[in-house]
């Protein structure tokens, strides 16, 4: 894949598609005010780290791209989905390390 063509593709179809997913299941996970809700309120449930609450939601989309390259991916969530899933996760976890002055 050539250059422009890779860049024009993440511009036109992987980015709107990922805050199109961020924005109509956002909401439902981590409330309306706070983006990182859903993480702060685990963390204080089970005393980890807001990190490791991050990473266990991570590893989960992690876990099902590594069965579909192992072909055993059965799944009723396309691995596009998936894919575009842990593209957000990224973006969380970049806002989670801002909020805390660490990035």
């Amino acid at each position: 894949m050539k250059s422009d063509d890779f860049y024009k593709l993440i511009e036109t179809q992987i980015l709107p598609k990922c805050f199109e997913i961020m924005k109509s299941k956002g909401t439902s996970y981590s409330g309306l005010d706070d983006k990182l809700g859903n993480f702060k309120r685990l963390s204080t449930l089970t005393n980890a780290s807001i990190e490791k609450v991050w990473f266990i939601y991570f590893t989960k989309h992690f876990d099902a791209l590594s069965s579909f390259i192992r072909e055993e991916y059965k799944d009723s969530e396309s691995i596009e989905g998936r894919i575009l899933d842990l593209i957000n996760y990224l973006f969380l976890f970049y806002a989670i390390l801002y909020e805390q002055q660490k990035i």
